[in-house]
């Protein structure tokens, strides 16, 4: 179903003085939709977190996220001196909502197949028509992605557009658990100089 996963990832672009950009996206697994498509210097769990809001706020809530293991998305491989995953504020938002967090598999980029296809077609068109600023990069995303959506067709949608696909049948939706048990132990070390480092989120 439509928000029945969404997919994210971010990849890498050079502007036209070479400067190295990062941009994000969340795609409908069901309809291929672009969701959202935004450009930044560097992406960061906070950007994660405020793009995914967004698009939350348009779209409703999805049933679960299918990401890879960066950073941004998962600490459940990261592991402090203690040997303790911390977790960061973008798992703690899905537990809040009840949305299941999926992950694929490390150095498995095909699980995230979907995705993947994607970046080739952005590329080929940001290729055609290199950006000067990041300005001007977000404002050609949203030129693209208005046409990816409701103008071209997909092939693996019977020729219709993603857009037609996400509008056709009803959405899916998490279940908010009463209790989220987010409960954790968190342990933080106090340096000989009486110094310490609270963790964001």
């Amino acid at each position: 179903q439509p928000n029945e996963c969404w997919q994210s990832d971010f990849t890498h672009v050079t502007l036209a003085d070479g400067t190295g950009v990062e941009v994000i996206t969340w795609l409908d697994d069901h309809s291929r939709m672009a969701l959202h498509i935004s450009a930044y210097p560097r992406i960061t769990t906070p950007i994660v977190l405020a793009t995914f809001r967004a698009t939350m706020k348009e779209y409703g809530c999805p049933a679960s996220t299918l990401t890879d293991n960066g950073m941004v998305f998962t600490t459940r491989y990261a592991r402090n001196a203690r040997g303790i995953a911390p977790g960061n504020g973008f798992e703690t938002l899905l537990a809040l909502q009840g949305i299941t967090q999926k992950n694929g598999r490390p150095f498995k980029p095909t699980t995230q197949g979907k995705i993947e296809r994607f970046w080739q077609t952005l590329k080929r068109r940001l290729a055609t028509q290199p950006a000067d600023s990041l300005d001007t990069l977000q404002a050609t995303l949203d030129t693209f992605r208005e046409h990816y959506n409701t103008v071209r067709p997909h092939r693996a949608l019977a020729r219709h557009t993603p857009e037609f696909a996400y509008q056709l049948i009803p959405k899916a939706a998490p279940t908010t658990p009463d209790d989220p048990d987010l409960w954790r132990v968190r342990y933080d070390t106090i340096d000989n100089d009486g110094k310490i480092s609270l963790r964001l989120a």
